[in-house]
């Protein structure tokens, strides 16, 4: 504590008083009793500086506990409000309001209709994907052949698809067109299915649909943390699964564990070109988590498909594997096994999971056989294909991806402080790594003709991605990707390369709900 200062006028008063000359008698007691008068009102003013500070001291200490207070009560009402915009009413109302009462309200984001009894229910969902960009190719450093540009710069609506959903009680119909693609221009079909939960958590499921293959598979496409699914998984999906699949099977998604099968057949718009009679498979997944906490979530499974009846062509069975390097801008596809005359093929594969907090780290591993039919004296072995994956996730701003137990399967994260021009918050940012593989190669030799062995050329990828994503608030995302790509692949001889070593570069700008 700092000792009060003296003002002027009493310091020149006591010098004055200590070096002027002392009167003798009675003048010099009544100076004295004036120094002790002057004392006593300076020990006075010294006791009040010393009050006034303490009480100053008390009133910052409240008025900082105050606007502390303020702003976790300021936190906890954004808090309360956020909850209540995505917090459904509850699905049965009480006896006093009325049967016929129409409800509107936003189910996670989902404009929603309830009947005032709560069994019947409609919502409108929407997916909007846009990708901008282009491939760097045939400069120094990256090699390959001239043959096969890609284009510098070029965009794609990747996806925009409308949600219908129609319930009552324990029935649901969906139906979802979709008028992006590979490419855009040809509107088509994601999805028309009828579902029925006869008890919880069991759904079963008639119509166009996705069946659930894998991790990566299954997960929404709003969550990828790369700009499309490893090549693996999209060539061993296509076998007996992926969209618009025709489909009769059903799911068990409890807390813990999960288990899908589907029996499958063509895929939407399949029947519209081909005359002949269309293929059938199965598809079957296990995952779960076996340990989960507050912290954590461990996820593992294995994957499962057999197309038993191959789509028969003009001139028999055949089946096509091939894939783009993991970006839709442009359409070609760089690894490719040609028409295989197939009877059957199979896939499978494990898959694992793991976060922690704000990290997340998942892959698979995927096999796929094809048996070939016989004809005539040329060899036509069994083929085995694999690839795999394993991409991380590491959300800056701290906020966990979620798990899906609908779907076993890792989401997009939830900003804690959606962004906000008003001095709000920054939204949510997550860095994202994939590296990818995939062999279409099998049963041949360098330098001899595919056809002397049976076998196939259909090359070798391999992808390292990076990417960075913004998150504003739980309906946007921007996600920039770069890949760099390496395609290993002779010609049919066996003589040639025909691979290509290149850079992708691509914006997704991204609205859902």
């Amino acid at each position: 504590m700092n000792t009060p200062r003296i003002s002027p006028g009493i310091a020149l008063l006591i010098g004055t008083v200590g070096l002027g000359t002392v009167p003798a008698g009675p003048a010099r007691a009544q100076d004295a009793a004036r120094m002790e008068a002057i004392e006593r009102q300076i020990r006075s003013l010294q006791t009040e500086l010393t009050r006034m500070r303490r009480d100053m001291q008390a009133r910052e200490s409240e008025t900082r506990a105050a606007k502390q207070q303020a702003a976790e009560a300021r936190a906890e009402a954004q808090a309360a409000q956020r909850r209540l915009d995505t917090t459904p009413p509850p699905a049965r109302l009480t006896e006093a309001t009325p049967a016929d009462q129409v409800r509107v309200f936003f189910d996670r984001g989902r404009p929603t209709i309830t009947s005032g009894d709560g069994r019947f229910r409609a919502s409108l969902g929407g997916q909007v994907q846009w990708d901008v960009g282009g491939a760097l190719q045939d400069s120094p450093g990256f090699g390959g052949s001239p043959a096969a540009r890609l284009d510098s710069f070029g965009q794609n609506l990747r996806r925009a698809r409308l949600f219908f959903g129609f319930g009552y009680e324990n029935f649901q119909l969906n139906l979802t067109p979709d008028f992006g693609g590979s490419p855009d221009g040809s509107p088509t079909l994601y999805e028309a299915n009828f579902n029925w939960s006869p008890v919880k958590p069991l759904t079963l499921t008639l119509g166009y649909y996705k069946p659930y293959y894998g991790l990566a598979d299954s997960m929404s496409s709003n969550d990828f943390l790369m700009l499309e699914r490893p090549s693996i998984i999209e060539i061993a999906r296509g076998l007996a699964a992926g969209d618009s699949r025709a489909s009769i099977g059903g799911r068990w998604a409890a807390d813990r564990w999960f288990l899908a099968g589907y029996l499958t057949g063509d895929s939407y718009g399949s029947n519209s070109t081909q005359a002949t009679s269309g293929q059938t498979g199965a598809v079957a997944r296990l995952a779960g988590r076996p340990y989960t906490d507050a912290d954590t979530d461990l996820h593992l499974g294995v994957t499962g498909s057999y197309a038993f009846d191959i789509r028969r062509q003009a001139d028999g069975q055949s089946l096509r594997l091939r894939d783009r390097p993991e970006w839709r801008i442009d359409q070609t596809r760089l690894i490719d096994t040609g028409a295989l005359p197939a009877d059957s093929a199979y896939s499978w594969g494990p898959e694992f999971g793991l976060r922690w907090r704000n990290f997340m780290l998942q892959g698979e591993y995927v096999q796929i056989g094809v048996s070939q039919s016989q004809a005539g004296a040329a060899p036509r072995p069994d083929l085995t294909f694999e690839g795999g994956y394993v991409e991380g996730s590491w959300v800056i701003t701290g906020e966990p991806r979620r798990y899906s137990t609908s779907s076993s399967a890792f989401g997009r994260p939830s900003p804690a402080h959606p962004f906000d021009f008003a001095g709000g918050g920054w939204g949510a940012w997550e860095a994202m790594a994939r590296y990818s593989v995939v062999d279409l190669n099998d049963q041949v030799t360098r330098g001899r003709p595919q056809a002397a062995t049976g076998g196939v050329y259909g090359g070798r990828q391999e992808v390292v991605g990076m990417g960075l994503s913004w998150y504003p608030n739980n309906f946007l995302r921007f996600m920039l990707n770069w890949d760099i790509v390496n395609v290993d692949r002779l010609n049919a001889a066996g003589t040639t390369q025909i691979g290509k070593r290149f850079h992708t570069l691509a914006l997704r700008t991204q609205l859902a709900f």
